[in-house]
């Protein structure tokens, strides 16, 4: 969340008759968020996916290692990662996995990491796809497909009727995130999308995410990738506004390359926060646990900074008071009630606690 510093007429806490308490901010925003006609929609299927971890499907050591990893998601890697000669192998290993996991509930609300599968490219492995969507769709603890090297809405569509015929009646619904591999994939997403929408309507499936895929972008792309990320903000900024606009989905950012150096991990991750991913891709649990929290403010103070903000403009709108601005800390700031409304959102989404706006 970037909050500026602006020169306007600072109302302080202090100053309000009686403090908003948090149960009533709570309340004013989910009336607030329910009646507004411009928000854009809510995603069938949300929930938080701050670090992505991938592990190699071909690794016994690190399948089994996985659950302790911490990330909000783990990727079961059947693609990238896995030797051509070891996908069959691989595929029976994630299957094993899933199963001997306990079921999971619509929501996840069992505290453990969301497992998902990335399964190889229909575009351009179908029958590999084809295998792998037929093993581990009936399962119910696979909760999530990463979907690579998405170039058409046909690579969706396929999924997505394998899901209704193959997933089990009592199973949550199964979360697709969208990977954007390539200049065409891309440009084609808001047609991918809309297709997929018309085309699928309500279904035991659905996008819920876009990743941005940096090495094999730069590679069709012919970018030359480089630590200052110059050369991929366009395409980043393009995919994270692109998310947004279709329904509020979920924007992943890209692996950091250079994860052991955790200041430059840092930067990376503000970087991306600041023009609007909400998570980031990681290769190991070092990354992983670089990227769960948010780079720019903790996560207290993000959610503590954002009801203050929600308290102070309920009561300037009570009080019929125009432009006005709320003491946090050091700084003054112009109400941001829409800023505010999406942290609050997504600590919700995380189950995470929501501060009294009256504490420090």
């Amino acid at each position: 969340m970037a909050l500026v510093a602006r020169h306007a007429p600072a109302v302080s806490m202090s100053r309000f008759a009686k403090p908003t308490s948090a149960s009533q901010v709570l309340r004013s925003f989910s009336s607030s968020a329910s009646k507004c006609s411009t928000a854009a929609p809510t995603p069938t299927f949300s929930k938080p996916r701050r670090s992505l971890l991938y592990v190699p499907g071909s690794s016994e050591k690190m399948l089994r290692k996985a659950d302790s990893a911490g990330a909000d998601t783990i990727v079961l890697d059947l693609e990238d990662s896995v030797a051509d000669h070891q996908k069959g192998r691989a595929r029976e290993a994630v299957y094993h996995k899933l199963n001997a996991l306990a079921h999971p509930v619509e929501g996840n609300s069992s505290g453990r990491s969301e497992m998902a599968v990335r399964i190889n490219p229909p575009s351009g492995s179908g029958p590999l796809a084809g295998d792998d969507l037929e093993l581990l769709l009936p399962l119910e603890q696979l909760e999530c497909i990463l979907l690579p090297k998405v170039e058409s809405e046909e690579d969706v569509l396929f999924v997505i009727s394998r899901a209704q015929q193959l997933r089990p009646k009592e199973a949550p619904p199964l979360s697709l995130i969208l990977s954007v591999e390539s200049p065409a994939s891309l440009f084609r997403m808001p047609t991918i999308l809309d297709t997929v929408k018309k085309t699928a309507g309500v279904s035991t499936a659905g996008v819920t995410s876009l990743l941005f895929a940096s090495e094999d972008f730069c590679h069709t792309a012919g970018i030359t990738r480089t630590r200052s990320r110059r050369e991929l903000l366009f395409p980043r900024q393009q995919l994270a506004l692109i998310a947004k606009a279709y329904g509020g989905l979920g924007a992943i950012d890209m692996v950091c390359i250079d994860y052991k150096d955790e200041e430059y991990l840092r930067e990376e991750c503000r970087d991306g926060n600041e023009i609007g991913y909400d998570g980031k891709q990681a290769v190991s649990d070092r990354a992983a646990a670089g990227t769960a929290e948010p780079p720019t403010l903790s996560l207290h103070e993000a959610i503590l900074r954002a009801v203050k903000i929600k308290a102070a403009y309920e009561e300037a709108v009570k009080g019929h008071r125009g432009a006005v601005g709320v003491t946090v800390g050091e700084q003054t700031l112009m109400i941001d009630a829409p800023q505010a409304d999406a942290t609050l959102a997504k600590a919700l989404a995380a189950k995470k606690p929501i501060p009294d706006p009256r504490s420090s």
